[in-house]
């Protein structure tokens, strides 16, 4: 039970209500009036009665967003990968700008809905921008949920916005021969010709994720770690092979590509615009490295295994157009058959 004790402050006399919160834990809180310190104690108390007949959820503090961030990273520290939690702020600091220091719990769909339109009218972002800023919202959200510090998911009302299917970027021969004519440096040329030859991520042949212990010389495998430190296998054709065998056994480097990764990307961007070549990405190597095998006639399954998709059907989403074109070509067979 709560109880009200009249004490001495620098400000004079207050009432002070002493009480134990939902998680049991010892609390005070200072009123001017006694009339004040009994209408906030009755409603602890009557709040405590309605918990225990389950008529209303023990919550946790409605906590002001900024606050209510700071203690989400708190939960999931080490929990995500640093470049996922850096994605993650900057949704957060995005949304910032968008509300007020709202409490947690008074953001509605009806808010988000309003975002959603600040961030297309506005902002004039890409649907599928707002879609990635959408899942980490309600990734977010569920998490809060899981902690007792909401009951609704404000964003599970929201639909997804349409997004136009695009073919995969992928480098021609042309294309990736005048990216390679333009690097300068041979150890951004090895890594590059990696990504090609081993549809790696990103980040998957940097450190901390890729090191010498990462590769079977003898056996001429790589093991990369991708998505969820998901691990696969794939094997080194003779480039690739070549590539680190002259790294560690040539030039003795004490890890395989030791780069910073923004650096990394802003480096290979440059080649790739300098090459003429416009909205070129890095992930267009790992694009072009799926393509060559689907158009090869590789099987969709050794394709998806190689990549490190979650699932067929993700590859068969990426590559359908490849797909498509090799029926039409499967069946143009029967001319000369029948």
């Amino acid at each position: 039970m709560a109880s009200i004790r009249k004490v001495k402050t620098k400000s004079g006399l207050r009432w002070r209500v002493d009480y134990y919160d939902i998680n049991q834990k010892r609390k005070m809180k200072t009123f001017q009036s006694h009339k004040a310190a009994q209408e906030f104690k009755l409603s602890i108390e009557h709040k405590k009665s309605r918990i225990r007949a389950g008529l209303e959820e023990a919550l946790q503090p409605n906590l002001r967003f900024d606050d209510m961030k700071d203690e989400y990273l708190v939960i999931i520290d080490g929990q995500k990968k640093p470049k996922t939690v850096q994605r993650e702020e900057t949704v957060f600091r995005t949304l910032r700008l968008f509300i007020p220091n709202e409490k947690i719990r008074n953001i509605s769909t009806s808010t988000i809905r309003q975002y959603v339109h600040y961030r297309i009218d506005e902002c004039k972002v890409s649907p599928a921008t707002v879609n990635a800023e959408l899942r980490t919202l309600k990734s977010f959200f569920n998490i809060l949920i899981a902690h007792d510090y909401v009951q609704v998911n404000p964003i599970m009302s929201v639909k997804l916005l349409p997004v136009e299917n695009k073919e995969p970027q992928t480098f021609s021969d042309d294309e990736i021969e005048k990216i390679l004519n333009k690097v300068d440096d041979p150890n951004y040329l090895d890594l590059i010709q990696m990504y090609l030859h081993t549809g790696a991520r990103r980040a998957e042949l940097l450190l901390p994720n890729f090191t010498w212990e990462n590769v079977d010389f003898a056996g001429k495998m790589i093991r990369l770690r991708g998505k969820f430190d998901k691990e696969r296998l794939v094997p080194l054709d003779n480039k690739a092979f070549d590539i680190l065998h002259k790294r560690k056994f040539d030039q003795h480097l004490e890890f395989p590509f030791n780069y910073d990764y923004d650096y990394m990307y802003k480096k290979i961007k440059k080649y790739i615009t300098d090459a003429g070549i416009v909205n070129g990405t890095l992930h267009g190597f790992r694009r072009s490295f799926g393509s060559k095998l689907v158009q090869s006639g590789v099987d969709i399954y050794v394709v998806s295994k190689l990549l490190g998709h979650s699932s067929i059907k993700v590859t068969e989403q990426a590559y359908i157009h490849l797909l498509d074109s090799n029926l039409k070509d499967g069946v143009s067979i029967l001319d000369a058959i029948w």
